[in-house]
């Protein structure tokens, strides 16, 4: 990693959407305000950033899906079952972002942008019943909101295949707690009472109430969009969970986010700027992994 000499500024904002992690190079009014931002997620990325190093939620939801397929069929043991995350974090470069601002993206930077190619999953429609299934999977998504919605089609588009592949039927029951930490418990201990084959909870709040009312039977928890899940309780490590816990972190890869800053701005000594939500556990944890890597 790029090292740097200078850390001037330390900002808390508090942000009511996101995550955004904002890298900033010193400039004076002669040189107007062409500061590039790059988001700590590609979707934001996508609206207001210059680049950005993001996951992709849906091809998280894949890993999620091949995750369940393996408890399921397979019956792998979530105990032992290390937490995943994106391998290979796509490089994304907002150019109309950056001609808004009057910042010219440099072209070995540009060059090293990931396509647009679909990674997107062939589902397997039959392979998803509502009654005389094999299995029955409930999902618990934290609240409607667009990298979540993707974590919850990858999941349900890779497990129809790899049901489908072994001759097997899934009924997914689907639920939304519409941001609500109440219905989050309705809905874990619904599924617990139903005695479904496995839990699928999206987003950190969602996946301790189901981890918590199924900690006392046998049923899997397969968590998502979880970008801490060793501070939030739900493993003991990243590489060996210790419970009936497991799943996939959506931690961006801080690392690569730092040095980008220096690619585009050509040089090491530079001022950043951190803007976070500070109420916010998860965003405060990448805010300084962040810091580290200075």
């Amino acid at each position: 990693m790029k090292r740097f000499t200078r850390f001037t500024r330390f900002i808390t904002l508090a942000l009511t959407a996101a995550i955004i992690l904002c890298f900033t190079a010193s400039c004076g009014e002669d040189k107007g305000f062409n500061i590039p931002i790059i988001c700590g997620e590609t979707d934001f990325n996508n609206i207001c950033g210059v680049a950005t190093y993001g996951v992709d939620y849906y091809s998280l939801g894949v890993k999620a899906g091949d995750m369940a397929a393996d408890i399921l069929l397979n019956g792998a043991d979530p105990k032992t079952m290390a937490v995943a995350t994106d391998p290979n974090p796509s490089l994304s470069v907002n150019s109309a972002v950056a001609e808004a601002i009057g910042f010219n993206v440099p072209a070995d930077v540009a060059a090293k942008a990931t396509s647009g190619a679909s990674n997107e999953v062939a589902r397997k429609a039959d392979a998803i019943v509502t009654e005389n299934a094999d299995f029955t999977v409930g999902i618990l998504q934290l609240v409607q909101h667009v990298a979540l919605d993707k974590a919850n089609k990858g999941f349900q588009d890779e497990l129809s295949v790899r049901m489908s592949e072994a001759g097997k039927k899934v009924c997914i029951l689907d639920q939304n707690a519409s941001n609500d930490q109440s219905n989050n418990t309705t809905i874990s201990e619904s599924f617990v009472s139903k005695n479904v084959d496995l839990i699928y909870a999206i987003a950190t709040s969602s996946a301790q109430a189901a981890a918590s009312a199924a900690a006392e039977s046998s049923i899997p928890v397969l968590f998502n969009a979880v970008t801490d899940p060793v501070s939030s309780g739900l493993v003991d490590s990243l590489d060996k969970p210790g419970r009936n816990v497991t799943g996939v972190s959506d931690i961006n890869p801080v690392a690569k986010q730092i040095d980008l800053a220096a690619d585009l701005l050509g040089k090491s000594d530079i001022t950043v700027g951190f803007l976070f939500t500070s109420s916010e556990t998860n965003s405060v944890y990448q805010v300084e992994l962040g810091k580290k890597g200075m």
